[in-house]
């Protein structure tokens, strides 16, 4: 008990010393200045603004206690509240000079009272309940305040982490960009060796540095100081690194940046959030004699800040994801080793298993603000429904036959599918409306016998575009279809690609007004350019009526085409 309360008495010392600071009177015309409230660098949104009464700091309790993962509850008859997180509690009734912290008596250098229907609480009490560091910039008229996860997260002792608290939070130069954004595709040839989705990363910190690569504990434990940060420069159009390296750069929004012709999205962090249900990442990389290596790591999370975790690892006989059930399960840990409680700081995932082993990873919500799916270090995971299969929305098709064009049905190609889609989109010029139905990506391999007509490709192999669609004729006037043009823009390499003629069933030539017809369309590339590119476009136009005249007057009609999901 003695050493408890010389604990005690050494966080209350530390505490009054933060507090000497952090009631030194305002400098004058700043009392006009509205208080702020950041913990672990993120704002925290209150119902009634921090109060400055005599020199003390009253702050709302609930969404403050909220943000650094405390669980509160209120006691009307008694006019207490109280609170816990792991092992951790206190209890504070409003008007009383005292307060419980962990079965200890604190004194309070202002009680606890409710303005408009909230509870306020002087701020020194945050520090004292939750170990947490508390700082204050005068200048700013900000107050920081540093979670003992954060602070151990970004690899800072107590004092360190005092001095940065104190710093306030850092201004954003005009035209600086800040946030962590990304963007994704899957690497369906393996060059890039993804466990899951492929996804690159700019993380825009310090008004003028960013890092493309990121350390192990994710974007919390980054230190510019250690890690390697690169400095930038937006000049007109281009982002330009310091490595050297220039891009082409756009600002399309608030939440997205155009770099090098790649859209990446803005994620915000997922601060203490909780989760709950079951959530299961496979991969598998196969070989060329069939055989291949299968895994899978699930993470059951539940409400109350407990996780188990549960991992699938083998080698695989007939070249499948599921294989012949030859894989080995490594789910025989005891389970201290693979239970224990979860909380998610900012961008970090901390694991503390019950054996005493702690891990933490990179988190976000790729489809943010949904929960089904989430990013995990290096790895996407998707919740599984109760009928086992995963939560993921969308029209892709995964168990499907090849589209039946005249590589499939004349047999001079066979096709391995590497996507499908099904958009069921429309788009209409001069009312025609064209309607994609849907697309498919496959590989070929073709017939030695057909080899001689599929030459110039290149020697690592040949990619086709298979894709359905519909036109229907609203218009007065009657049109030839097969006038219509198709063709697939290449982005990444500003070329373009003609539908490869006589690889699609036939469909008659006129369409009169009020009828609809559906056409197929193919599209043959290198697999090389296949990879080089990642969002194609897919046109259609000019369309002549039976006269020879142009119905759509020279625009065109054109839709994204993917090649992932």
């Amino acid at each position: 008990m003695r050493k408890n309360k010389s604990s005690i008495l050494v966080i209350s010392l530390v505490m009054l010393a933060a507090a000497l600071l952090l009631f030194t009177p305002l400098v004058e015309g700043a009392e006009s200045k509205r208080i702020e409230v950041y913990t672990d660098k993120q704002p925290v949104k209150f119902s009634i603004d921090p109060l400055l009464e005599n020199g003390m700091t009253l702050v709302q309790l609930r969404p403050l206690f909220e943000s650094l993962g405390i669980e509160i509850s209120w006691n009307a008859d008694t006019q207490t509240v109280s609170g816990k997180k792991e092992g951790q509690t206190f209890s504070l009734t409003l008007n009383s000079q005292t307060a419980q912290v962990n079965g200890e008596t604190v004194t309070l250098t202002s009680p606890g009272r409710l303005v408009d229907g909230h509870t306020l609480v002087p701020l020194r009490f945050v520090g004292e309940a939750t170990g947490a560091v508390v700082g204050w910039n005068s200048e700013q008229q900000t107050i920081s305040i540093y979670s003992e996860e954060f602070t151990k997260l970004s690899g800072l002792s107590k004092a360190a982490a005092q001095d940065e608290a104190n710093k306030g939070v850092p201004a954003v130069a005009q035209g600086a960009l800040r946030g962590f954004y990304a963007n994704w595709q899957m690497d369906l040839s393996g060059i890039r060796q993804c466990s899951s989705l492929c996804w690159d990363y700019y993380y825009f910190i310090n008004d003028n540095q960013v890092a493309t690569g990121l350390p192990d504990g994710g974007l919390d434990a980054l230190d510019c100081t250690k890690d390697k940060c690169l400095t930038y420069e937006i000049k007109g159009n281009q982002l330009v690194l310091s490595n050297g390296k220039t891009y082409s750069f756009k600002v399309n929004s608030d939440t997205e940046l155009e770099i090098s012709g790649d859209k990446y999205t803005k994620y915000l962090p997922a601060s203490r959030m909780k989760l709950e249900g079951k959530y299961v990442s496979t991969s598998y990389s196969a070989s060329p004699v069939g055989s291949g290596l299968a895994s899978s790591l699930t993470y059951t999370f539940k409400k109350d800040g407990t996780f188990f975790d549960n991992k699938f690892t083998g080698y695989t006989t007939d070249g499948s994801a599921s294989g012949d059930n030859s894989g080995v399960s490594t789910t025989t840990r005891s389970e201290s080793k693979a239970s224990g409680t979860y909380t998610i700081v900012n961008y970090t995932l901390l694991l503390k298993y019950h054996d005493g082993t702690t891990k933490q990873y990179m988190f976000f919500l790729p489809e943010q603000p949904s929960d089904k799916m989430l990013r995990i270090g290096g790895r996407d995971f998707l919740i599984e429904k109760a009928d086992g299969t995963d939560g993921s929305s969308g029209s892709q098709v995964k168990e499907q036959q090849p589209y039946q064009d005249v590589l499939t049905t004349e047999k001079i190609a066979q096709k391995q599918l590497l996507f499908t889609w099904q958009p069921k989109k429309n788009k209409q010029l001069e009312n025609i409306k064209i309607t994609l139905e849907g697309y498919q990506w496959a590989k070929l391999t073709i017939d030695p016998a057909h080899s001689n007509s599929f030459k110039g490709f290149g020697d690592k192999g040949i990619v086709a575009l298979t894709a359905k669609y519909r036109i229907d004729n609203e218009s007065a006037q009657t049109i030839n279809v097969n006038s219509l043009q198709e063709t697939l823009e290449l982005p990444g390499s500003a070329a373009s690609v003609k539908a490869a003629s006589g690889l699609t069933p036939k469909v008659k030539d006129e369409l009169k007004t009020g009828e609809s017809v559906e056409k197929m369309v193919v599209f043959l590339l290198p697999s090389d350019h296949f990879e080089s590119n990642k969002d194609f476009e897919l046109g259609f136009g000019p369309l002549n009526n039976v006269e020879g005249k142009d119905v759509f007057q020279g625009k065109w009609l054109e839709f994204n085409i993917w090649k992932d999901s």
